[in-house]
């Protein structure tokens, strides 16, 4: 016994419309193409399945079991039409991101913000964690993107995408004499309380080595890891902290404000992918989202008012 689609197909139709007309109708075939394959059908089968009552097709008994069975059929194949279409249209699915907590506190959050209320079907997620267990995470496949600070190697079964670096700033208590100025210079700083990050964080290595090739010695003695834990103390009243932009311009404490600095400290991040899989689309938008939040954050970052 080989049953043909078509012949499903057509025995469907009729079962739904009880007319062979209107089930040629909707099958953009003839009347007499769905009846040859109703008989078909039922000489393959060696079925009665269909009886007459004047203009009316009467399914039997038969023909309600083998309904229900077609109808699952088709009932599968729709909704695999409908996942794709889903898929493309990036209506579903699911996407993992894992960021370091400087910005998946800051601007990966907004990002993930963005991108969860264009795409409110998809299953988004958010890690936040330090850089090592990120790279972990994506070499073994359990995210989809991550953001974080790398010095330098590289990491096997990752690929990475550098972003655009961009300068550390000063964060000072909005009172400060130093804040009546829009540019701070390193050596404003010597002999201030400076509240430093932990000294293997890659940006603080740099901050120090700029400040001790300019003789610039602050007094530190408290230190921490986390850049929003400094500028908490900086609306403490602890001191200055030198840290990166987005902490400084997503920190909602209190009596703080930011200003450049006259030397170029770099920030560095990258975004990181499993080397070994194919990046989906959804990846694909959540890139171009943040993409684009980058860039306006690098335009507005540094518009702060003297």
């Amino acid at each position: 016994m080989k049953l043909n689609p078509r012949q499903l197909e057509a025995f469907r139709a009729v079962m739904l419309t009880g007319s062979m007309t209107i089930a040629a109708e909707s099958l953009q075939i003839s009347q007499p193409a769905v009846s040859r394959l109703i008989r078909d059908l039922e000489s393959i089968l060696s079925l009665k399945l269909f009886r007459r009552e004047g203009n009316r097709l009467i399914p039997g008994a038969e023909a309600q079991v083998l309904y229900a069975e077609v109808d699952k059929f088709y009932q599968g194949i729709e909704r695999i039409e409908r996942i794709a279409d889903d898929l493309v249209t990036l209506r579903t699915g699911t996407l993992r991101i894992a960021s370091m907590s400087t910005l998946g506190l800051s601007v990966v959050a907004e990002g993930v913000c963005r991108f969860a209320r264009k795409h409110p079907e998809v299953k988004t997620s958010l890690d936040v964690r330090n850089s090592l267990g990120i790279l972990e995470l994506t070499s073994a496949n359990q995210t989809d993107i991550g953001f974080v600070q790398i010095s330098s190697g590289e990491y096997p079964g990752i690929q990475t995408i550098p972003l655009p670096p961009i300068s550390a700033v000063c964060v000072l208590p909005a009172d400060d004499v130093l804040a009546t100025k829009s540019v701070i210079s390193l050596e404003d700083l010597h002999q201030r309380r400076l509240i430093s990050l932990n000294t293997h964080n890659p940006l603080q290595r740099r901050i120090t080595s700029a400040m001790e090739s300019r003789g610039v010695a602050g007094l530190s003695n408290v230190e921490t890891t986390a850049a929003h834990s400094a500028c908490g103390m900086v609306a403490g009243g602890l001191g200055i902290t030198i840290c990166d932009p987005f902490t400084a311009a997503y920190s909602k404490y209190p009596g703080i404000t930011f200003r450049k600095l006259d030397q170029d400290i770099p920030f560095e991040i990258s975004m990181v992918f499993p080397s070994h899989q194919h990046r989906s689309r959804l990846t694909q938008d959540f890139m171009n989202v943040m993409e684009s939040l980058f860039k306006s954050q690098f335009l507005s970052m540094y518009q702060v008012a003297p």
